[in-house]
């Protein structure tokens, strides 16, 4: 009966949104679970909606509504598979069992290197040309992935400083999937919950520590009760799809329009690694020092390596065995290929630097225009 109320709540909140908004060929929503201050909500998804819109000649409008009205994390690949909203971004670690074979991919923990750029392009690459199972897990789902991208490197950002893995047992920290695991190799006690439930179980004093980007001490206000970020990177994840959309709605649309939707996918995945999981976390953390009073705690780095790389000798057996769990039969194929071709991408990478644009170009001839667009 509650989830049943909570469905019928959203929807007519999203008719209240949509009646009060102006008539045109097709306007979709574009529900997001993450604070409206968020940098995709800022600086990424209304550049991206004013751009579409113009390129079809305002065919296509979408509207955002941010901070969860719609959906929350959890929800958000059923809230797009129904159509309550036609897009959103979608997390699969919030459900791992809709989209298994790419929660392989995003539970593989990346130790050793901060390379976001070339994560994102490895994950975007192996997903999209060479993962099968993956995107018949979408269409399953009645849902087309376009666009993503891993994070950078997680800190942890904790109530108490956190010099070495002693101090951070028994620790609970929010920290899912393969992150999770590293925590608990750790000594912390791993909470599974999304970016948006952290803040109240911070609040409540249900965690301890939040595992993640600095940029979201700022974004998600953890700051305000997570004084003290421990400087060791610990681990990066992905990918985040920032953009799950209905496919009844992507079956509606002309060829056209789909390659315009596409494009701004790359561009969106661009923008989203190096504008905000480099460039903003990096102003985050220099923000949140001044403003919030968060002290950075300095450690020795040889107290966290072996544990980084005890845990890494088993990661790739745990996220096999899980993925098979779930059905997913070539698991430890995705994960090496995933693996290899992050090394692959590094050199790519290092030419690429932080040119937002030329990312964005390398992502559409390199992945992008590879995908047939008649078979996504």
């Amino acid at each position: 009966m509650t989830i049943r109320t909570s469905w019928l709540a959203a929807i007519a909140l999203l008719g209240r949104v949509l009646a009060g908004s102006p008539a045109s060929a097709e306007e979709l929503v574009y529900g997001n679970w993450t604070p409206p201050r968020e940098y995709q909500n800022v600086h990424v998804m209304p550049e991206l909606f004013k751009n579409i819109e113009k390129e079809t000649d305002g065919a296509i409008k979408w509207k955002l509504i941010a901070g969860g009205a719609i959906a929350d994390g959890k929800g958000t690949f059923a809230a797009v598979k129904d159509g309550l909203m036609q897009a959103g971004l979608g997390i699969v670690t919030y459900a791992p069992n809709t989209i298994p074979s790419l929660y392989a991919i995003y539970s593989t923990v990346i130790t050793g290197h901060n390379d976001v750029v070339a994560a994102t392009g490895a994950a975007l690459e192996v997903m999209y040309l060479r993962c099968p199972s993956c995107l018949d897990e979408f269409r399953r789902n009645n849902i087309v992935p376009l666009g993503g991208w891993t994070s950078s490197a997680y800190l942890l950002a904790c109530t108490s400083p956190i010099k070495s893995p002693a101090d951070l047992k028994g620790k609970r920290v929010r920290a899912t999937a393969g992150n999770g695991e590293l925590m608990r190799a750790a000594g912390g006690v791993p909470v599974n919950a999304t970016l948006a439930e952290a803040v109240s179980l911070l609040q409540r004093g249900g965690i301890d520590c939040q595992h993640g980007i600095a940029d979201w001490l700022r974004t998600f206000g953890y700051g305000d009760f997570t004084k003290y970020v421990t400087d060791y990177p610990l681990g990066l994840s992905g990918p985040a799809i920032g953009f799950a959309l209905n496919r009844d709605t992507w079956n509606k649309w002309t060829p056209e329009q789909k390659k315009i939707h596409v494009k701004y996918a790359a561009w969106m995945s661009a923008k989203m690694a190096i504008g905000n999981f480099l460039i903003a976390n990096e102003e985050g953390l220099e923000s949140i020092i001044k403003e919030k009073g968060v002290t950075l705690v300095k450690v020795d780095p040889k107290d966290w390596e072996s544990v980084v790389a005890e845990f890494a000798k088993g990661d790739r057996e745990r996220n096999v065995a899980t993925a098979k769990g779930f059905g997913v039969p070539d698991a430890g194929a995705i994960i090496d290929d995933y693996q290899r071709t992050i090394e692959k991408w590094r050199p790519r990478s290092q030419d690429i630097g932080r040119d937002i644009d030329k990312f964005t170009q390398v992502l559409i001839s390199e992945v992008f225009s590879k995908i047939d667009l008649d078979k996504l």
